[in-house]
């Protein structure tokens, strides 16, 4: 029962009112014999400062105000006053036979005087305690590398005037205004480029296998580098599926025995894993309970130890599966398919650097007449980008959206394809004020991969274009890419050599252009195909693929080097 209709009851009984009690005929006259009763008088929004919602924050200070304006103000104080029958303006008069009388004046709730904690400066959060009702100040930006440099508040660009922070990549200590610029996969001096004027070649170096007998087939899920080492997460099959995590040393060794990620005996799969600067998060989708939900949980530094139990990132009826994550700069944002409506759409929440949901779980793209699928996500401090597939069996179409750190939408839908081709498998990536969309298509002509670029406002910047200068008659597949300021590092699946899928990678401008040949990456028999990406150190970029060369499907690790000075720069 509401507060203030336990209250009203109350006061009644303390007057010595009866309940009435009126039986209703059944006969067509019934009404006319009932008594001619006076109308009851309205109950008051509040009578006591109890009734009020936050009537016990000191920092709201919400009061039962009447509507006469007098009383109220101070705790215990309300609406109820005392008078002689007849009552008072503002006010309804209750009571009982012996005459006895009281005036409940109709109150509203209000904040009365609440406490301003706001000082001014936009690069501080400033908090109030409800039960104190005292003000405190924390710095609105992180050192999450320990470099000794903040990164920038969210919605700005390091080193803007109001961004309060000017660490360019608060994920890595070796990048921080007035470093020298080094080749090794970070912007060191803050200028906005990645490895100036470098380029990234093959090893030549036997690729290692990282998922172990007796869990084929395999399939990559992630993979990150700390500083220290990579983390790599892989999807293995024994009785079921289950979602591995993988410490390793820059070459690819192990550092430790893998470890399960998932929390039940069931179905896990997928594992996208971000660095924030001093601990991984992870996302993954399990069958925990009859269908598939997403799962997120942190590690430490060397990916070796939990820091958090897992956390249930959805929870609906049907299967929410795919996910992908990002990493803004101070918040987590995970994105999946999910068909809690009957149909598969997009889905997204955000996590706090403790791990902690601090959103709940947001559609992102309003259902339309097709199913939404494969989600990917690039993340910054100036924004978040989605790009996903858009379709059914007849027809795809990729498209692209921006939204703000609520997972509101800040741009229209941006469709990067007409749906006459089988454009399918969608990347994104962050490339300095714009995205950067690759995805395959198997129908086009000529066949390959395909990209564009947006603007952090949602605009086309550069049309769709082959990237992938596949051969007539051959077929590339897979995309994924590192941006580098004014360039792309782009790496695929392609047979153009045999017949078989092999890696290959190239460098591109920003504006898409080719500023070298694809390079051969891999060369033993068996496809290998779906390639994740991360900065490793002395310029290394780590990759983790699956690989068929063994007769089954193995996830393996392999590396380019960064060869400096030796691209032009794009003009």
């Amino acid at each position: 029962m509401p507060k203030r209709a336990r209250l009203t009851r109350v006061v009644l009984a303390a007057l010595g009112a009866t309940p009435l009690f009126i039986t209703l005929g059944s006969a067509c006259g019934a009404r006319d014999d009932l008594p001619d009763l006076p109308p009851v008088p309205p109950v008051p929004e509040c009578v006591v400062d109890a009734d009020c919602e936050g009537f016990d924050d000191l920092c709201r200070n919400v009061r039962c105000v009447p509507d006469d304006g007098s009383g109220g103000g101070d705790e215990g104080g309300g609406a109820v006053g005392g008078s002689a029958v007849g009552g008072s303006a503002g006010g309804d008069v209750i009571g009982g036979a012996d005459g006895r009388a009281i005036t409940l004046r109709r109150g509203q709730c209000r904040e009365v005087n609440p406490v301003d904690c706001d000082d001014g400066d936009i690069c501080t959060i400033d908090t109030c305690d409800p039960a104190t009702g005292s003000c405190s100040s924390e710095l609105a930006v992180h050192d999450n590398d320990g470099d000794g440099f903040n990164g920038p508040r969210e919605g700005t660009k390091a080193g803007d005037p109001d961004s309060c922070g000017d660490d360019c990549d608060d994920t890595n200590e070796n990048a921080f205004p007035g470093n020298t610029e080094v080749c090794d996969g970070a912007d060191n001096d803050c200028n906005g480029i990645v490895d100036d004027n470098a380029t990234f070649i093959p090893i030549e170096l036997e690729p290692v296998r990282i998922s172990p007998d007796g869990q084929t087939p395999a399939g990559p899920g992630g993979l990150a580098w700390s500083g220290e080492s990579y983390v790599a997460t892989y999807t293995g099959t024994s009785s079921g599926f289950d979602i591995w995590r993988s410490q390793l040393a820059p070459n690819g060794d192990k550092l430790q025995d893998d470890e399960l990620l998932k929390i039940s005996n069931s179905d896990g799969m997928g594992g996208p894993i971000v660095w924030t600067g001093d601990r991984y998060g992870v996302a993954w989708q399990e069958r925990r309970d009859g269908d598939y939900e997403i799962y997120f949980r942190l590690l430490d530094a060397s990916g070796a130890t939990v820091v958090t139990s897992p956390v249930q990132l959805s929870d609906a009826f049907g299967f929410s599966v795919n996910p992908d994550l990002g990493w803004t700069g101070t918040r987590f944002v995970a994105v999946w398919q999910d068909e809690r409506s009957g149909q598969f759409s997009i889905f997204g929440r955000t996590i706090t650097l403790e791990g902690a949901p601090d959103s709940g779980e947001v559609q992102l793209v309003p259902e339309g007449g097709f199913p939404d699928e494969a989600p990917v996500v690039a993340a910054s401090s100036q924004g978040i980008g989605v790009a996903w597939g858009h379709g059914d069996a007849l027809a795809h179409f990729i498209q692209f959206q921006t939204f703000g750190f609520d997972l509101q939408a800040t741009s229209d839908v941006v469709t990067l394809t007409d749906g006459t081709t089988d454009a399918v498998y969608p990347a994104v990536a962050y490339n300095d004020g714009t995205y950067v969309v690759a995805w395959f298509d198997r129908s086009a002509s000529p066949q390959g991969i395909y990209a564009a670029v947006i603007s952090d406002e949602g605009q086309l910047v550069v049309a769709p274009k082959l990237v992938s200068s596949t051969p007539a008659g051959r077929h590339s597949r897979y995309p994924s890419m590192r941006a580098l300021g004014d360039r792309i590092l782009l790496v695929f699946s392609d047979d153009r050599d045999g017949g078989q899928y092999e890696l290959y990678g190239r460098m591109l401008t920003a504006s898409l252009d080719p500023l070298t040949e694809p390079q051969r990456i891999t060369q033993a028999t068996g496809d290998s195909v779906y390639p994740k990406l991360a900065f490793g150190p002395d310029g290394n970029v780590g990759i983790l693929f699956r690989d068929d060369r063994l007769g089954e499907q193995h996830v393996f690790f392999t590396r380019l080097g960064c060869l400096a000075g030796t691209t032009p720069p794009n003009p």
